[in-house]
């Protein structure tokens, strides 16, 4: 073999090698630029069209109320910020001036002779909107609803404070902010909590004040000793010549004596998970959670709430903290899908359903409770 067929057959081989790294960094090449111009495309759409500026408008409400309203400005700009939080001012300031007439609701008194089990105080189905599912839990019995606050400064699931409870069902309650935890924060009950979880307004379980200015007005939603849903703006003096017995803090009232609130727009909030709590003329109080920022349902607006509830018969009926926080629970497990990272994450607080089999004798335990609180 001379000098010339050696090098034929030596340089054949890394022609044929190099073909399929050419090829494949062509295919590289022209997937990069097929996505770089979708991507395009789709900014452009998003920030230059009338359809993508609602949707924009929309995604930066439900960013802002997320809590992460320092990122809202990437969406709408620091006039749409200051838009938002005007409607926001707006819409706190008028949500209260509705007086609410607690004659609609007639819960029926307790009756000793029958004796009310899971089965019959709890029923469960679920909702489907065009963006969202999600489940609605009927209680026969306010009376059996109680708030429960977490025990530990950062905050606890709504599973965990149901088992602790023996409760037979819970959604989460109020609103919070967070705060850094401090070097002096020491003992058992801070290990391994580093944020300060502060529960917003005020908090009332059972009749008794567990957190809150007394003197200062909350907007409030509870119940009082008869059972009846109240929302409202209210000082802790005020809640008590009501007979409030069970309180957290969060807003806007969705429904008052029957009517809507929201009759413009979409409630200002964007499209996120929901937590709503709602009573029917006849005591029946529903807890609404609606599962959002996922494949399977992208979520609510409040006005989708509020119709969902107006259509079962809501008499009363106020939106609770959203997003991440809004999970359902009845017996044993959480039944929602929680939208947070790393699942459910935890609550301040949580308003929770007594399992009537450990009430002493279910239905009897009411008169005796109903004469304490007269």
């Amino acid at each position: 073999m001379n000098q010339n067929e050696m090098s034929a057959t030596t340089v054949a081989p890394l022609s044929l090698n190099e073909k399929p790294t050419r090829h494949w960094l062509r295919a590289v090449a022209w997937v990069l630029w097929i996505f770089f111009a979708i991507l395009s495309l789709a900014l452009g759409w998003f920030y230059f069209t009338p359809q993508g500026t609602k949707v924009r408008e929309i995604v930066a409400e439900a960013v802002y109320t997320s809590k992460q309203t320092k990122y809202t400005w990437l969406l709408v700009g620091s006039s749409g910020v200051e838009k938002i939080k005007e409607n926001f001012r707006r819409q706190a300031a008028a949500n209260h001036l509705v007086k609410q007439d607690m004659s609609l609701v007639k819960v029926a008194p307790p009756n000793p002779s029958h004796r009310i089990t899971p089965s019959s105080l709890i029923h469960v189905e679920d909702i489907r909107g065009e963006t969202y599912v999600g489940k609605i839990m009927y209680i026969k019995d306010p009376r059996y609803i109680h708030v429960v606050a977490s025990h530990s400064p950062g905050g606890e699931k709504v599973s965990n404070m149901a088992t602790r409870e023996n409760a037979l069902a819970a959604i989460n309650g109020g609103g919070f902010f967070l705060t850094d935890r401090m070097e002096d924060m020491t003992g058992p009950e801070f290990e391994g909590v580093e944020r300060i979880m502060h529960p917003l307004g005020i908090v009332v379980s059972k009749g008794k004040k567990v957190i809150g200015d007394e003197k200062a007005k909350h907007d409030i939603v509870g119940f009082t000793k008869d059972g009846v849903l109240i929302s409202g703006r209210y000082t802790y003096d005020e809640m008590k010549k009501l007979g409030v017995q069970e309180a957290v803090s969060f807003l806007p009232r969705l429904i008052v004596n029957g009517k809507p609130m929201i009759t413009e727009g979409d409630g200002g909030w964007g499209v996120a998970p929901r937590t709503a709590i709602a009573q029917k003329a006849d005591g029946t109080v529903m807890f609404l959670v609606i599962d959002g920022r996922a494949i399977h349902s992208f979520g609510a607006t409040l006005k989708d709430v509020q119709e969902e509830l107006l259509k079962r018969g809501a008499v009363n009926a106020v939106n609770l903290d959203g997003g991440s926080s809004s999970s359902m629970y009845y017996r044993g497990k959480i039944i929602t899908n929680p939208s947070g990272m790393v699942g459910e994450k935890p609550m301040p607080n949580a308003f929770i359903v007594s399992n009537p089999v450990l009430e002493n004798g279910g239905s009897v335990a009411y008169q005796a409770r109903k004469e304490k609180y007269s």
